[in-house]
């Protein structure tokens, strides 16, 4: 259930109207296919950009979004809760996502700067197709660092 969430809610955010720049994506007609809003074909060409809003600061998130375009990308896959201890190391500017990993207590700082780098991305006639958070923040494994903060309860709410 919460991975269909997930999954859910980063095809919603790809296709809500996040770019004023760029047209809307949706399903063709035979729901096989993205296109545009007026119906042209979308070719998803997609760069694994998943620390773009932990990692980067602006000006490298600008520079990473040029040389992108220029080599004919059309997504960049970025996720905004990161594998590589997301919760717990700062983003470029200093600022943790959440208040004491409560996914109900999203830190503004972080998500507005999240919001900056997806319209910068639109500037640069990039998508950003947006996982909400990694995989083990969801579920408990051995592998990933974790930890994990969501549960049938809180992870709806954090979509929203």
């Amino acid at each position: 259930m919460l991975k269909t969430l997930f999954v859910l809610l980063s095809f919603a955010i790809l296709t809500q109207k996040c770019f004023a720049q760029l047209q809307q994506l949706k399903l063709s007609s035979d729901r096989h296919n993205l296109v545009t809003k007026d119906g042209k074909p979308f070719f998803w060409l997609g760069d694994t950009g998943w620390e773009l809003f932990h990692r980067l600061d602006k000006q490298s998130a600008e520079a990473y979004f040029k040389k992108r375009s220029e080599q004919g990308f059309t997504v960049i896959q970025a996720v905004v809760l990161a594998e590589l201890d997301g919760l717990h190391t700062p983003n470029a500017n200093g600022d943790l996502p959440l208040m004491n990993d409560d996914p109900l207590k999203p830190n503004e700082p972080y998500f507005k700067y999240v919001d900056t780098l997806i319209e910068l991305a639109g500037k640069s006639g990039l998508y950003i197709a947006l996982l909400p958070t990694w995989g083990d923040k969801v579920f408990n494994n051995t592998w990933e660092r974790g930890p994990e903060i969501y549960n049938t309860s809180n992870a709806y709410d954090y979509g929203k």
